[in-house]
């Protein structure tokens, strides 16, 4: 006896997963924002971060965005390898 049930509803599709990806674009615009962030948080003066204590809060968030943007594509492209 099998725990699997099979309908006459499902599609070819369904049983190799599912067609939309949504980690291909969120991990590219996370990195494209994240890029973005970057650039700026190195181009700015300090002086503009006296207000944040003098942290580079937008270097900080740029990294962390292309960190989780990377985990993304990578989990994306590793998907598709295996």
């Amino acid at each position: 006896m099998t725990d699997t049930i099979e309908t006459k509803d499902q599609g070819a599709g369904m049983k190799q997963g599912h067609v939309l990806d949504l980690k291909l674009p969120i991990g590219w615009l996370l990195g494209g924002y994240g890029a973005l962030l970057t650039v700026y948080g190195l181009l700015t003066k300090k002086e503009m971060y006296a207000v944040s204590l003098g942290v580079n809060v937008n270097l900080i968030w740029g990294i962390l965005m292309l960190v989780v943007g990377g985990a993304f594509l990578l989990a994306a492209f590793l998907k598709k390898k295996g």
